[in-house]
């Protein structure tokens, strides 16, 4: 398979689209930063019905612009596609642990994801090579570099696939956990199911990316589903994700170029 990631030019039409839905993500995700800086009584509101710590708005706004401040400079917009996902599976994660509608409130974040990534898809030939399915893939420079990111790899794959397994037999100590973080006990085999899936997809080297992407937004859950019970533990999912992508970008030196704006080839919004 190719090292080099070769594409052709992005047409004016799938550029424009891309910007457009690009433009469209950040006026919405900068809007909710700033109410959440402001905090507006709907914030507080929601802050209320879903359970979480009142004094992390600013926190949270501020993290939000900064990662939408990411997407939108060109040469950093992956890497600000990558932490909004995160960002966007705590949110997830939080509507789900109150039960709102699925297709309302809880897969809203979601439909905000296919936004993000659907406009750098259309802006950057480069990803269009690697989503869904990897058609290139360049190999470590030697055979050590290999070696050490299939061992990054595997770290958050065996984590993650450890975390699946017991949700899927119920052990009593994940029980007891999803009570105290206010889960229903009836969600942890679905969430064992979706930490799986996430998992298998990471594992095939055609759908790595895709892979990275879906777990990072697990993980994000995870991030804040810790947070809002003021646990410490919050670290353990952040680092498993800066594994996720560490491997991919230790293995493959073209995802490297991408994530890191170089050459820069995304077209900028204005």
């Amino acid at each position: 398979m190719s090292s080099v990631i070769e594409t052709s030019p992005a047409s004016s039409k799938l550029v424009w689209a891309g910007r457009i839905l690009s433009g469209v993500t950040i006026a919405f995700l900068l809007f909710d930063g700033v109410i959440h800086l402001t905090k507006v009584a709907p914030v507080v509101q929601a802050f209320a019905q879903l359970g979480f710590p009142m004094r992390l708005a600013v926190a949270l706004g501020l993290l939000e612009i900064v990662c939408v401040a990411l997407y939108g400079y060109p040469r950093t917009a992956i890497l600000g596609g990558i932490c909004l996902t995160g960002y966007l599976g705590g949110a997830v994660a939080m509507q789900l642990r109150v039960g709102n509608p699925l297709f309302g409130e809880t897969l809203f974040p979601v439909y905000v994801g296919f936004l993000v990534w659907g406009g750098l898809y259309l802006r950057e030939p480069r990803l269009r090579a690697l989503l869904p399915l990897s058609r290139v893939w360049g190999r470590a420079r030697s055979r050590k570099m290999l070696w050490v990111a299939s061992l990054t790899s595997a770290l958050p794959v065996v984590i993650v696939l450890f975390g699946s397994v017991v949700k899927l037999i119920k052990v009593e100590g994940v029980v007891e956990g999803f009570r105290q973080a206010g889960f229903p006990e009836q969600l942890i085999v679905t969430i064992g199911i979706i930490e799986l899936v996430c998992t298998l997809t990471y594992m095939i080297p055609p759908t790595r990316v895709l892979g990275a992407i879906l777990m990072t937004g697990l993980l994000g859950g995870a991030v804040a589903t810790n947070l809002r019970v003021g646990n410490p533990g919050w670290i353990l999912p952040a680092l498993v994700g800066a594994l996720v992508w560490g491997g991919l970008l230790l293995r493959d030196r073209s995802l490297r170029a991408l994530v890191a704006g170089r050459p820069k080839s995304l077209t900028p919004l204005d």
